[in-house]
């Protein structure tokens, strides 16, 4: 049995907190926001959940998934061929890398069985028949993809990070913020638990089917103490709750 180290888990709460962030804003702002002004529009609306631009299209709805699957990939990439500067970084990675494919990744099961979200947008005016048909491929894409995603997290992921930590922040800081929404809060609430709470799933996934490679390799479970992450998370999380969270427009 493992105990709780202290400093170490506040530091590893701080990675959380700021590495979901990250995958937030590559969704709302940098995906969906970057693809609108490109294409022409203007946005009307951006928040941590909700996103709408004037003149919005297909190229809008997919760049959201489209960019976390891209973050999470150079991720991936950063952690199999750069040298780290600290263990530190090397979790904020692999969260960042897990927040985003399996927000990218989930997106694809979310919106074939909904019928609801951003691939169900780009699917929308094709006919009904088609649209079924490309709702249950996407689904399978997404369903392999997100298998995928899994196993490259559990391949980077740092022994000894215990991921029920990371996934409660996720889900915390996403609800939190959300409820500092301008307009209906409890459905915000609600699109923040399911990107956060649902989406990340996959982390409960890889400590279920990868026990050992996120078993801790000594006493006390979590990372090693940085007060520098902790200090940088604060400000971070006001920021984002006052921006993001409150909405923009």
């Amino acid at each position: 049995m493992t105990s709780w180290n202290f400093r170490g888990n506040w530091t590893l709460c701080a990675i959380a907190a700021l590495a979901f962030m990250a995958a937030c804003v590559a969704h709302e702002a940098v995906g969906h926001g970057g693809m609108c002004l490109a294409t022409g529009g203007r946005i009307t609306l951006l928040t941590s959940v909700y996103f709408h631009c004037s003149n919005g299209g297909a190229l809008t709805d997919a760049a959201g998934p489209m960019m976390n699957l891209v973050v999470g990939i150079a991720c991936w990439c950063a952690l199999t061929f750069c040298p780290m500067p600290s263990p530190q970084w090397r979790v904020f990675l692999a969260l960042a890398m897990a927040f985003n494919l399996f927000w990218g990744s989930g997106y694809f099961v979310y919106s074939a069985v909904t019928g609801n979200g951003d691939w169900a947008f780009v699917l929308r005016g094709r006919g009904r028949e088609a649209q079924m048909l490309r709702a249950i491929l996407m689904g399978a894409f997404g369903a392999c993809l997100y298998a995928g995603s899994a196993r490259m997290v559990a391949a980077r992921l740092p022994s000894g990070t215990p991921m029920i930590v990371p996934w409660l922040v996720a889900g915390t800081v996403s609800c939190a913020a959300a409820s500092c929404f301008a307009g209906p809060v409890l459905p915000a609430v609600r699109e923040a638990a399911l990107e956060s709470f649902g989406a990340g799933a996959g982390l409960l996934v890889v400590a279920w089917r990868n026990p050992m490679a996120v078993a801790p390799t000594r006493v006390e479970s979590g990372v090693a103490p940085g007060k520098g992450w902790v200090f940088a998370a604060i400000p971070a999380l006001l920021v984002f709750a006052a921006t993001l969270g409150r909405g923009l427009s």
